[in-house]
């Protein structure tokens, strides 16, 4: 499937580059529309041409002025991109992890082309990566590939949208809607009517693009409807029921181990307020495995989340929801209750405060076992008005408490990030000139003994140059 993909993408892309006497008159106007022609043929040019129904063709006429003959096509509408990833210290906890998510550079090139003004549109899509260290173990290039073709549309209310593509495990973050490690195809529809909006989707994704041996592979084929209902000035409801099958195979093209049968149903209420924002969400599932005897699990869950602008400098971010889950076996009965409170106190026009805290219990019901968690944190952020100073604090202490066990283990970390611009200090011409500077210490010791079992530290100082 992914050999179909780029012979259709290399398709579009040599389309242009066609000689004229491959088309009839009649589809010459076809392709100057398609936006593919940058030059006339110079038979076009002050001759009439006949189409292949023997009659004049009403494009061209006797008197058409040329003045340069050049009979070629370009690539000139295509966009053509390159951003490289930057280096940043935020997420990396050693150097590794910091090698795999900066430096790389990404190439993407598209091209949107209007066969019907806004009733429908044609675009393809490429990108590719390249790692910014690459050794022995490397995935092959075409890991790091992706290309997808789209046709996307508008009637009066109606959007639709159709796309087949695939996408590497290594692509990286690209502006594709084909997620990675995935080749397939998606058809979407919408109907925008007067405070109703229905929507359908359907999908098809298979995994493992490349076919390795040593990994499983997975055809998922989704359907999705939902209805959004939106009155002016009321809470606005959505509506939802989806199903996926999902087809595991040991390998590529090898023998199906699994069969997964998901539907859900969902109901979503947003509503705003002059004091803030709030949604409140619940949802029922079920999975059914074909390959295990009573293998069936049910999933119910709700949660409430919203914004408090109770005071000016102060927004409040509260939320707590409960989740459930049991198989008709018997043998799993997990429910999960939890609260969170954040808030940020803008202490000046570039300085943050960010405290949180957070309370959970996993509850075991068949085993009787539950553990409790206990999590606080504080964060500081500054950022100056120019950009070019960065400063981030965050400190954590999580207590976990378990019920089959008097060891209850706390954490303490605490991270602190600088990161400097250092453009007039270096004066060159580079997109990116930044020093940044990371300081990180975890900790770990049971309530029931002082002694400290582990720690660690860390410290990392990066030069970050790109052009």
């Amino acid at each position: 499937m992914v050999r179909t993909v780029l012979w259709l993408v290399i398709a579009s892309l040599l389309l242009p580059f066609v000689s004229d006497s491959a088309f009839s008159a009649d589809s010459i106007p076809l392709v100057d529309r398609l936006g593919l022609r940058t030059g006339s043929h110079s038979d076009a040019c002050g001759f009439s041409t006949s189409s292949s129904l023997g009659r004049s063709s009403p494009f061209f006429s006797q008197s058409t002025p040329c003045n340069e003959s050049t009979g070629e096509y370009s690539l000139t509408r295509f966009n053509f991109t390159q951003k490289r990833e930057p280096f940043n210290l935020q997420g990396a906890r050693d150097m590794p992890s910091l090698m795999k998510q900066g430096g790389s550079s990404l190439y993407e090139a598209s091209n949107d082309i209007s066969l019907f003004h806004e009733a429908l549109t044609a675009g393809v899509q490429m990108v590719y990566r390249d790692p910014l260290e690459t050794d022995n173990s490397a995935p092959p290039s075409a890991n790091r590939m992706g290309a997808q073709i789209v046709l996307k549309g508008t009637t009066g209310s109606m959007k639709y949208r159709a796309q087949y593509g695939y996408s590497g495990q290594e692509t990286g973050n690209s502006s594709f809607t084909t997620p990675n490690d995935r080749v397939g195809g998606k058809l979407a529809w919408e109907w925008n009517l007067p405070f109703v909006t229905p929507q359908i989707e359907l999908s098809r994704f298979t995994s493992n693009v490349e076919g390795d041996l040593s990994r499983s592979q997975t055809v998922a084929n989704q359907q999705k409807f939902s209805l959004l209902l939106a009155p002016p000035n009321l809470p606005s409801l959505s509506l939802g029921y989806a199903r996926q099958q999902t087809d595991i195979f040991t390998r590529p093209e090898g023998p199906l181990s699994d069969a997964i049968t998901t539907e859900s149903v969902s109901a979503n209420l947003s509503f705003l307020h002059g004091a803030g924002k709030g949604d409140w969400s619940s949802y029922y599932k079920t999975s059914q495995s074909e390959f295990v005897e009573n293998g069936s699990v049910e999933e119910i869950g709700t949660k409430m989340s919203g914004t408090l602008n109770l005071l000016e400098p102060v927004d409040l971010t509260p939320q707590w929801g409960f989740t459930r889950r049991v198989n008709s076996r018997g043998t799993m009965a997990n429910d999960r209750f939890f609260a969170k409170l954040g808030s940020n106190f803008r202490v000046s026009p570039t300085s943050t405060l960010k405290p949180g805290v957070e309370v959970a219990r996993d509850l075991n019901r068949f085993a009787a076992l539950h553990t409790d968690t206990l999590a606080a944190k504080l964060g500081y952020a500054y950022l100056a008005v120019d950009d070019s100073l960065d400063v981030s604090i965050l400190g954590q202490y999580i207590l976990s408490q378990r019920s089959n066990t008097p060891a209850n283990p706390q954490i303490y970390d605490v991270s602190l990030l600088f990161k400097k611009d250092v453009r007039d200090y270096l004066h060159l011409n580079h997109r990116q000139q930044t020093l940044s500077l990371k300081i990180t210490h975890n900790q770990q010791m049971n309530t029931t003994s002082s002694q400290t079992q582990y720690g660690q530290t860390s410290a990392m100082l990066l030069v970050s140059i790109i052009p």
